[in-house]
């Protein structure tokens, strides 16, 4: 969009104007109320807070992309494994035990409090 407006707009067409309008003195007017003004140009200044502020949200932002890399790359290692290990009608209780220690885990520790 930049690039769009970046260039100063094409002049106006008056001539143009005044041969498609019934009302010639309205386009008149119109050009004589664009050629006299002549507003300053608009610039504006991007402080040093506000640049340090950007800065710290594009750190934050490529911390997070790291962070999201590396959920990814877990979570295929984990899809990898479970699709190894699938559980079938053969799946012993013992082989869920080696695959899901954790589960393994919670499950003895409902024995051992009687949950």
């Amino acid at each position: 969009m930049a690039e769009k407006y970046s260039a100063p707009p094409a002049p106006i067409d008056f001539a143009a104007a005044k041969k498609s309008v019934r009302d010639v003195s309205l386009v008149e007017a119109l050009e004589k109320m664009y050629t006299a003004n002549k507003p300053a140009p608009l610039t504006y200044e991007w402080s040093a807070d506000e640049q340090a502020v950007k800065a710290q949200l594009i750190e934050d932002a490529k911390a997070g992309l790291a962070f999201t890399q590396e959920m990814i790359e877990d979570t295929q290692k984990e899809i990898a494994f479970m699709r190894v290990n699938r559980t079938t009608r053969e799946t012993s209780a013992i082989d869920v035990k080696e695959n899901y220690p954790d589960i393994a885990e919670e499950v003895e520790k409902e024995i051992e409090d009687r949950e």
